[in-house]
């Protein structure tokens, strides 16, 4: 089961990378910390409180929340995800330009301790992607792997 989320989650993560290969720059980092979750084994909702460090060092607070349609089989008591935010455009995100909903695939394996990556399309105009700047930090057990829908607000 390990091997096939090590799979999926290359997958999707050099899916991502394919799509925007043209260049981009790196408008910052976008660093989510659970607030609340919801897990009934095939469709998981998670709240989180989200912060934007703007890559000229300015902050922007976002609230988000993962819908997931796949296997999950998780207990979550703590998790903090963390992005690159890329805009192919080059330009720096405008305040609340981050706003909007991304899609894209994620995969977690944990007992006690874990790691997990989410990779990410979207946000105003579909032109922003988050890649995943390190695994997510995971505390709980489990396996998921499913479709993802990101909505930062």
């Amino acid at each position: 089961m390990r091997s096939l989320v090590v799979i999926l989650v290359a997958g999707f993560g050099f899916s991502a990378t394919s799509a925007f290969a043209g260049g981009g720059a790196d408008a910052g980092m976008l660093t989510c910390k659970l607030k609340g979750v919801q897990n009934d084994i095939v469709y998981t909702k998670e709240e989180f409180a989200c912060e934007f460090k703007l890559s000229n060092g300015g902050l922007q607070t976002y609230t988000g929340q993962i819908t997931s349609i796949g296997v999950d089989l998780s207990v979550t008591k703590d998790l903090t995800l963390v992005w690159a935010v890329l805009n192919p455009a080059g330009s720096v995100a405008a305040p609340n330009e981050l706003r909007g909903d991304y899609v894209g695939g994620g995969a977690t394996v944990a007992l006690g301790a874990g790691g997990g990556l989410n990779v990410l399309v979207g946000g105003g105009a579909n032109s922003f992607t988050l890649q995943p700047l390190s695994a997510s930090g995971f505390l709980g057990g489990g396996v998921n792997v499913g479709i993802e829908k990101f909505a930062l607000r």
